[in-house]
């Protein structure tokens, strides 16, 4: 195997994009870094698992507990890897650059970074009037390093909507980027998730009629508006 970062690879570039989304690198014990993940989502963890599998000949363990803010249990990952964990620190500078080896990957390994990052704080949805219902996507994050990520939806050719900064829940805390996307562009472009009840609306949208598959206006009430982690 090449060093590891050199030449991507699309289970490296999957981590990556889980790493700059719902994963970490935390202190393991020993002074040996660890990467997890934790997830509702049985079929991210195995995912992320996978990807991991692929890198490393150290165990990947997967522990499921219940939670007490979800009906769905807790999926916790662990791996203690320190070539990947060192790598994936480094290279994205603790989490605050899109390192420039995804920019340059071949586009497979882009769409499995993609997939990794839209698993972590992607959204798909609905709104709640069955009658009236109409489905939306987009991504939200905090992270600096946004519009890179939208530069490189763009090229894959991916149509981003509307872009806009939103209020923190506290004044404390770092400002939120939303923005939506185009959900045909998405299909054209080969985008998919691995977490299949957001790849399932993707599918819904896909064969839904005309006026279903419009964007709404306006999202506003708590309902229509999706947890980017649970979206």
């Amino acid at each position: 195997m090449q060093e590891i970062g050199q030449s991507a690879g699309k289970s490296f570039a999957y981590l990556v994009g889980v790493y700059l989304g719902d994963g970490c690198v935390t202190n393991g014990g020993g002074g040996y870094p660890v990467f997890r993940l934790n997830t509702i989502d049985a079929d991210f963890a195995k995912a992320t698992k996978e990807s991991l599998a692929a890198l490393t000949a150290r165990p990947v363990n997967i522990n499921v507990h219940a939670v007490k803010k979800s009906l769905k249990p807790n999926h916790s990952l662990r791996c203690g890897d320190p070539d990947i964990c060192r790598t994936l620190v480094t290279m994205t500078e603790k989490k605050t650059v899109l390192p420039q080896v995804i920019l340059e990957a071949s586009r497979e390994e882009r769409l499995a970074f993609v997939a990794g990052l839209m698993d972590s704080e992607g959204f798909v949805g609905a709104t709640s009037n069955p009658t009236n219902r109409r489905y939306y996507m987009g991504y939200k994050s905090c992270d600096v390093w946004v519009p890179t990520f939208i530069r490189l939806l763009e090229q894959l050719g991916v149509r981003i909507g509307k872009v806009s900064q939103e209020q923190p829940l506290k004044p404390w805390y770092k400002i939120p980027t939303r923005f939506t996307i185009k959900m045909q562009s998405w299909i054209d472009a080969g985008c998919y998730f691995n977490i299949m009840r957001k790849q399932e609306r993707v599918l819904m949208w896909a064969e839904a009629g005309a006026y279903e598959r419009r964007s709404p206006r306006r999202l506003t009430s708590e309902t229509n508006m999706p947890n980017p982690r649970e979206g």
